[in-house]
């Protein structure tokens, strides 16, 4: 799993801090998990299966209970407690933390500011996301002036 979010993690620790590859890679590594979290449970089965083989140790027979409390009357298999109980949560925490520490308006936000960076000849202008921008800040910019700004990014296309 820490597989899927490194190539995010040493972006986001880089100082030169490339926001949209750095976007790019979140909204990635959150497809990967959420593929991994939706078909991935056998090939990792697998794995473990092969590691535990090479290196003589027990795989419990996943049909079998998983012992729990002796005052639970549910009885569940292993394979119910490794694929709910662990992987499933696993996934679901991670997935939980980065959609907290990049939601919806972080990440406009965040791409609505590199869309105004002038390196590379505003190479990440994006009018889209710069007007996304805008629309959060209600109290600077009313009906009008996102409209007046709308037709000032088109002219600044031009110009550009």
């Amino acid at each position: 799993m820490l597989l899927l979010t490194n190539e995010l993690n040493k972006a986001l620790q880089k100082k030169d801090q490339d926001i949209v590859n750095a976007m790019g890679l979140l909204n990635l590594s959150k497809r990967r998990l959420q593929t991994m979290r939706e078909s991935g449970l056998e090939s990792l089965m697998d794995e473990v299966s092969s590691f535990c083989g090479k290196h003589d140790i027990l795989v419990p027979e996943m049909t079998e209970n998983y012992p729990r409390s002796k005052c639970k009357k549910f009885k569940i298999s292993y394979l119910h407690h490794f694929h709910v109980e662990v992987f499933y949560a696993v996934i679901d925490l991670q997935l939980q933390e980065l959609n907290n520490r990049f939601d919806v308006v972080t990440s406009d936000l965040l791409l609505g500011m590199t869309s105004l960076n002038p390196v590379d000849s505003f190479a990440n202008f994006s009018k889209s996301k710069i007007m996304k921008l805008a629309e959060y800040y209600k109290s600077e910019f009313g009906d009008n002036e996102l409209r007046d700004l709308n037709y000032q990014l088109d002219s600044f296309i031009v110009y550009a």
